[in-house]
């Protein structure tokens, strides 16, 4: 989908002035927030002062609840739901120590990446480049290689109009990513896992930016 690549352009670009261009001052200005005791990151298990294998067995239960009592539905073709989650889920969690190798110390993130190849395309800064860029190369040729595999793959391009969308979308995803330190695959599926409290947030931020924009745009 070439309105995606054009969106990834757009969403290097909005992090690059949000981070270090014009728009700097409004997230250093959002983001001189933290709260944890004794400097630690704030995290839904030490707010409420209980283990972390508290919260998680907790959380586990009432996911289990839902899953076991919610319908069964496929989605198009390819992989179920549950298989295609746990496969995200085993590679979120191998991504730790992998990345850990390299002297980078998080997991899965799209937002670092974008940030990456943005400095070194624009600003030619070579250092810029590490195991999350080479992650998130990895994604498109992936799905590449799936798309092939299934006879699935073909090129879309997007009008006029909804080429300037993308990019106006992509320029506005960048710069919440940037403010928020992170974007869904960041926050939602590696900071969530932690139990971090900014990831949380940002998800909820997420969820409730997704449901506000399809009302208005998807409204019949």
């Amino acid at each position: 989908m070439v309105g995606s690549w054009i969106s990834f352009v757009g969403f290097g670009l909005g992090i690059l002035m949000t981070s270090i261009g014009i728009l700097s001052p409004v997230q250093e200005r959002l983001r001189d927030a933290r709260i944890g005791p004794f400097g630690e990151p704030a995290s839904l298990a030490n707010l409420l002062g209980v283990s972390p294998w508290v919260v998680i067995a907790v959380l586990g239960v009432l996911g289990g609840l839902w899953l076991w009592r919610g319908h069964r539905r496929t989605y198009q073709g390819g992989w179920s739901w549950f298989v295609t989650g746990l496969a995200i889920g085993i590679i979120g969690m191998v991504a730790w120590p992998l990345s850990a190798l390299t002297g980078r110390h998080f997991g899965l993130s799209v937002t670092e990446p974008a940030y990456s190849y943005a400095r070194f395309l624009v600003l030619g800064q070579v250092g810029a480049l590490n195991w999350a860029s080479y992650m998130g190369f990895g994604i498109p040729l992936g799905a590449y290689v799936a798309a092939r595999a299934h006879g699935e793959f073909k090129w879309r391009a997007p009008g006029p109009q909804r080429t300037l969308q993308s990019l106006g979308g992509g320029v506005v995803m960048g710069i919440g990513a940037a403010i928020a330190g992170g974007c869904n695959v960041g926050h939602s599926l590696t900071g969530v896992s932690t139990l971090s409290l900014t990831s949380i947030t940002a998800s909820l931020g997420i969820i409730a930016g997704v449901w506000s924009a399809a009302a208005v745009l998807f409204r019949s």
